[in-house]
């Protein structure tokens, strides 16, 4: 199977991570005081650690972040108790914040998480700033290990929304779709999010999950690589030639089509359907395109142009009389193809009349495919404009299994 060229499969490419670094700093910055007070002063400072403490604090506020820094560290060093150096690294961690040096930030707070007497409560808290800077500086070694603890305190989609990105950075998919899930969970994911969970089940082999989510980018972000890319998996499948050419109208109808192979594929198969005018029109855009090529006149592009063009100015010759003994008639069957012949050459309305005619309950009887007829009553109300009865259409055609698929697909692109 070819992919498209939006570099579905194995080709993983990395993500730009969305960090809000600005953001979290603010979050730094807080007066190391007030996290010492949240300790309700169950402990005090040592006198001579105190002398260099409190002045270094005054510079914080006063934003005098060079002086505080200098004295955050002298009184470092003239720490006697476990409660002195953590009251000290919080002040030098949040000047660290504060100037923006989040290497700095991110060692201060490794070096509290170390310590026995820094709390759990602070522990836990430091794993987002942690994973976010790491993950910053790209070094994913810690970046992981910090998201994943994230995660599992309370961090939520956020959490997991950074540590998929990491792992497909890495190139990581089995790691990276399992987190991946749990992002999107109870919540629609992005185109972004769906493409990648489309990467990863493609490279994963899992094509249940891959056809999934082709639906949904199909069904909430039409484009052409990702009808192109769902047409190719419902292909394996063996879809019903109906519900496939019908698909295949909807390219047409979005003018989707870039493809030689698209084009040719799509002119043999309204041939097949027998509505050459519909082929014709279709290859013959190809040609202007110039993505169609014609070598020669025995070229499989040359003979598909030729047969469309006598089957067509066969059908434009005989369409009136064709119409003519088909209302004169009892058979569905015939009004439906009269009705293909008309959607065919553009003309709608008559497209509309003539099948609205076979599905009536005295001609729906002979009808071979009533799914198929609903497909092209709600293609030509579409072309009319007229979404409402085209949806209509659409459900009456999805009813069949065998329409399910592209009656669903034609109804959510209009």
């Amino acid at each position: 199977m070819r992919n498209s060229t939006t570099g579905f499969g194995a080709q993983l490419r990395a993500v730009a991570l969305g960090l809000c670094l600005a953001t979290t700093a603010v979050a730094f910055a807080a007066l190391p005081a007030q996290a010492a007070e949240k300790k309700k002063e169950q402990e005090q400072l040592s006198p001579k650690f105190a002398a260099k403490y409190k002045p270094a604090v005054d510079a914080f506020n006063k934003d005098d972040l060079d002086t505080s820094l200098g004295l955050a560290k002298d009184a470092l060093a003239l720490a006697e108790k476990p409660y002195d150096k953590i009251t000290a690294m919080i002040l030098m961690r949040s000047v660290y914040g504060k100037k923006k040096d989040y290497a700095a930030y991110a060692d201060m707070l490794e070096q509290l998480d170390a310590m026995d007497t820094y709390s759990e409560e602070d522990r836990i808290a430091s794993y987002k700033p942690l994973a976010q800077i790491n993950a910053q500086n790209r070094n994913y070694e810690k970046a992981i290990p910090y998201t994943i603890k994230w995660a599992d305190n309370g961090g939520g989609s956020d959490a997991y929304g950074l540590l998929w990105q990491l792992y497909l950075i890495q190139k990581d998919c089995a790691h990276g779709i399992v987190a991946l899930e749990k992002a999107v969970e109870g919540r629609d994911a992005t185109e972004t999010e769906l493409r990648q969970e489309n990467a990863c089940y493609f490279q994963l082999g899992d094509k249940p999950k891959r056809q999934a989510v082709m639906e949904q980018l199909v069904k909430r972000f039409l484009k052409h690589d990702y009808i192109y890319d769902l047409l190719q998996i419902y292909e394996e499948q063996k879809i019903d030639a109906h519900a496939k050419l019908n698909i295949r109208r909807l390219e047409v109808y979005k003018d989707y089509l870039t493809r030689e192979s698209e084009f040719s594929d799509f002119t043999e198969e309204a041939l097949d359907a027998g509505s050459p005018t519909e082929a014709l029109t279709v290859i013959n855009h190809g040609i202007e395109l110039t993505a169609v090529k014609l070598i020669a006149a025995s070229d499989h592009n040359s003979r598909l142009l030729a047969q469309a063009k006598q089957q067509a100015a066969e059908d434009k010759k005989t369409i009136a009389a064709l119409d003519k003994e088909a209302q004169a008639g009892k058979s569905g069957e015939a009004d439906v193809k009269v009705g293909l012949v008309y959607l065919g050459l553009g003309e709608n309305q008559k497209a509309v009349d003539s099948i609205q005619r076979g599905l009536g309950a005295d001609r729906v009887g002979k009808v071979k495919r009533v799914d198929d007829a609903n497909m092209m009553l709600g293609i030509a109300y579409a072309k009319l404009g007229n979404k409402d009865e085209a949806k209509k259409a659409f459900a009456a055609a999805a009813t069949d299994p065998r329409m399910t698929k592209a009656a669903t697909i034609w109804a959510d692109s209009l």
